[in-house]
């Protein structure tokens, strides 16, 4: 299992399986490869004042279990919200299915 808290990580190596799961939320979460520590300092600013109205990349962990495909879960936030998503490949199509979207 890997463990990403850097969107920027998490898309270098996972960019289809975020588009997947940016299209799931209603495109609602904007993958972005250009994200930096300055970054996650404004977002956590925005969502701890309340203001922020995006869903922002939180972390993701990936599974490889012997003799499976690899699968992912993505944890997505706002101010308002939290949405943990399931992204998983079959014949290279990523499909993403929404496991959790609560109110916080």
């Amino acid at each position: 299992m890997r463990h990403y808290l850097k969107e920027e990580q998490f898309l270098d190596e996972f960019y289809d399986w975020a588009v997947a799961a940016a299209a799931a939320v209603g495109n609602e979460w904007r993958p972005n490869s250009d994200c930096d520590d300055a970054a996650r300092k404004q977002a956590a600013y925005f969502l701890k004042s309340g203001q922020m109205t995006w869903l922002t990349f939180s972390s993701a962990s990936v599974h490889h279990p012997p003799n499976e495909d690899a699968y992912a879960q993505i944890v997505l936030e706002s101010s308002n919200r939290i949405v943990t998503i399931w992204v998983s490949s079959t014949d290279r199509n990523a499909i993403a299915k929404i496991q959790v979207d609560q109110s916080k």
